[in-house]
């Protein structure tokens, strides 16, 4: 949880223990979600980790038997203005205090988004990394993600920002983009809310880039949450769905025919319905998007229910995956921190009833979405600009949530080979908060239960970590598929629960896929040409920890309609807790080959495939980098809490062959990850996006003279710069 929001450029690395390898090269990149400006120079707790702003760690192996290590935030235009904004006071020169003239354009926390009702949501670009290098560019780039935001270009050796990728006008917002009414145009905001993914694809045979923009009406919301969803087995049951689930189910029905009219007035006035619709682009590094819209067999749009959080490509058809995220609108938006004028009672139990009436279990299944790739250059092709064609997309829906998954790009006799990872019961979208009480498997009494006075309370240090209780235990499945119909042909599945054993005390021996999180492979993030067959995967399986499971969480998915192990051992493994592992599976067998456990005071993540240097081949022909974090009962000031470490890809049991640090590099949860083999300053710079044109046009129907003051010192001066 603990990130120092303090750009460093080349510190060299200590090597704690073992050796770095002189066959290693390249540069590894790590996204950082580090909390906002107003925690000061370390993140402080209470903030959901998810929502924090990027920061780029980079490692760099170029140098033999050396790394350095550089950590830059991913800097936004509205990154920029709440650096300017969010302070109240200022200092001068000579010390005095002064009113911030800005502090009113300033930025607050929601939950998961920051926003300002006057700017717009803010683009946090905190969460994947994608490299690009197009047909004619002597190195790659590197493109930094997120699921709510456009994606940016950063430059790979300084990791400074230089352009977003799309103009505005080429990006359909969900808010901010503005409402005509009676000839005037209302509501737009510097900063739209637009809904992509975090993990957009180049293929570097097709030499295309490929990415998804998608909305829906705020009504879906309330459709979406299914809340009488209680098995009634007996008259408490009975009683507690009379009590709890059916006045909360009268409450969303009234705000979804609020909506509902609200919509309707909306479209009478303007003339234009409320968008729900999904669009594939394809970018060439060059010009504008190329934009397709997906309709189903029935006619209908595409609607997203949860999140694109992740799309892939074969060599004919575009996959897209509504995943086992909630982040919807009501999930980006729904803490009332910046209206909590004190933290009271109060204020926590309003809070509480927010979350209670806007929060659901997440869809129990993965619903997948097939484009073919030959359709959507047809559809083009025949269509004159600036219209959008409608292409076909086949939808399937197969059982177990689904975050992330993998695809081999050479198709087989038709069919697609896809390995999914199935984080069952376990929500990614909600995280620990003060009013949260660890779950223990005590009964309580009604005065307990109303006060919550006698329950476990959350550490105070991991308030706003990730609720990864997880319910039930993970599953890597490899599955065969027809994109054609939709119908799965084979399926595999691969879990484990460990030690069998819960009240064991001796070290671990096998390893476990609860909390399964991140992936590796070789050519996972290549600029060269994508995988025919994905042959080794190796994943990180976060574990299981006691403190990270709420009454809340717990709750909500105990009646989970997959469940593969009962609840009554599910409550005793998790008492104990499961430690974290890094495992690799044989995507032929399906099985795991190779692990290693760690101790349960560390947690392992986002492990990273190097190549061998001069190796062509082998798909364990390489190292696996990960970064670990180690809990110290009593930290000393020069403790090192956060490491990297280094694994023998072909031998990951015989533990880590170097140990990695710096008491200065002090970084939280890292996410997704990307490599490349070198990392020059793009020359020329190419593809710019004209930053002041696009926000100058949209700041003029603000009128407001100090607001185009701050942009331009805080924000052209900035691109600028990077780009000279």
């Amino acid at each position: 949880m603990r990130t120092r929001r303090k750009e460093i450029s080349d510190l060299e690395l200590e090597v704690l223990e073992g050796k770095i390898p002189s066959d290693i090269s390249g540069q590894a990149y790590f996204m950082v979600p580090a909390g906002d400006c107003e925690d000061g120079e370390i993140t402080k707790a209470d903030a959901a980790v998810l929502g924090g702003d990027g920061m780029i760690l980079k490692l760099d192996f170029s140098r033999i038997e050396k790394v350095f290590f550089t950590f830059k935030f991913s800097k936004s235009e509205s990154f920029l203005i709440d650096e300017a904004t969010y302070q109240k006071y200022q200092f001068d020169s000579s010390g005095q205090k002064k009113k911030n003239p800005f502090y009113k354009f300033h930025f607050s926390d929601f939950g998961l988004g920051r926003m300002s009702f006057i700017m717009g949501m803010r683009n946090r670009l905190n969460t994947a990394i994608t490299p690009i290098q197009f047909k004619g560019e002597p190195n790659p780039r590197i493109v930094v993600c997120t699921d709510d935001g456009r994606p940016y270009i950063c430059d790979p050796k300084s990791l400074e920002t230089i352009t977003p990728i799309g103009e505005l006008e080429e990006w359909e917002a969900m808010m901010g983009a503005g409402k005509k009414l009676f000839g005037r145009t209302f509501g737009v905001q510097p900063f739209p809310l637009i809904m992509a993914t975090a993990h957009p694809v180049f293929d570097p045979k097709t030499d295309e880039f490929f990415g998804v923009n998608y909305g829906r009406a705020f009504t879906d919301t309330i459709k979406n949450i299914g809340v009488i969803n209680s098995k009634i087995e007996s008259l408490k049951d009975l009683l507690l769905l009379i009590l709890i689930e059916l006045p909360k189910a009268i409450i969303l029905i009234f705000f979804g025919v609020v909506l509902s009219l609200t919509n309707l007035i909306s479209s009478f006035t303007t003339g234009k319905n409320i968008r729900r619709f999904t669009q594939i682009f394809t970018w060439d590094g060059k010009g504008k998007f190329k934009k397709v819209n997906l309709i189903l067999k029935n006619g209908k749009n595409v609607v997203i229910k949860q999140t694109l959080h992740q799309i892939s490509v074969t060599e004919n058809h575009v996959i897209l995956l509504d995943a086992s995220f909630k982040f919807t609108p009501d999930q980006i938006i729904n803490s009332l921190r910046p209206f909590r004028k004190a933290d009271n009672f109060l204020s926590r139990l309003f809070e509480k009833s927010l979350r209670w009436l806007m929060t659901a279990p997440m869809v129990p299944n993965a619903q997948f979405y097939f484009v073919e790739r030959k359709a959507i250059e047809e559809a083009l092709s025949k269509t004159p600009n600036p219209q959008i064609p409608d292409v076909l997309a086949t939808a399937t829906e197969l059982p177990f949530e689904t975050l992330h998954f993998l695809t081999n790009y050479r198709e087989e006799k038709g069919l697609i080979t896809m390995h999914l990872a199935h984080n069952n019961a376990a929500c990614l979208a909600e995280w620990l908060r003060p009013y949260d009480k660890m779950y223990t498997g005590k009964k309580y009494n009604l005065w307990q239960k109303l006060t919550g006075f006698g329950k476990t309370p959350i550490p105070e240090d991991l308030l706003g970590m990730i609720a990864v209780g997880q319910m039930d235990v993970s599953r890597i499945e490899k599955v065969e598929i027809d994109p054609t119909t939709g119908n799965p042909n084979r399926s595999t599945n691969l879990m484990s629960f460990g030690n069998t054993d819960p009240h064991s005390k001796g070290p671990e021996s096998i390893p476990n896929t609860f909390n399964l999180s991140f992936y590796a492979y070789r050519d996972q993030t290549t600029v060269k040409a994508l995988p025919d067959k994905i042959e080794d995967i190796y994943w990180m399986c976060s574990g299981l920890f006691p403190e990270a499971l709420t009454e809340f969480i717990h709750k909500m998915y105990r009646n989970y309609e997959h469940r593969v192990m009962s609840i009554e051992l599910f409550d005793q493994i998790t008492k104990e807790g499961k430690p974290s592992n890094l495992i690799r599976v044989n995507s032929d067998s399906m099985q795991i080959e190779d692990s290693y456990i760690f101790k349960h005071t560390q947690v392992g993540m986002s492990p990273q495939f190097i190549s061998r240097k001069g190796s062509q081949s082998g798909s364990q022909n390489g190292y696996i980098i990960c970064t670990v974090y180690t809990y110290v009962v009593a930290q000393k000031p020069d403790q090192i809490e956060c490491e990297f470490w280094l694994f023998d890809a072909t031998n990951l049991h015989q533990g880590p062959i170097c140990r990695m640090g710096h008491k200065e590099a002090i970084f939280g949860m890292t996410l997704h990850n990307a490599y490349t083999e070198t990392a020059e300053r793009p020359n020329p710079m190419g593809y710019l996006v004209d930053i002041e044109k696009e926000l100058n046009a949209r700041l003029s129907y603000k009128k407001d003279a100090k607001l185009n003051k701050l942009f331009e010192e805080q924000v052209y001066p900035y691109y600028q710069k990077t780009r000279s």
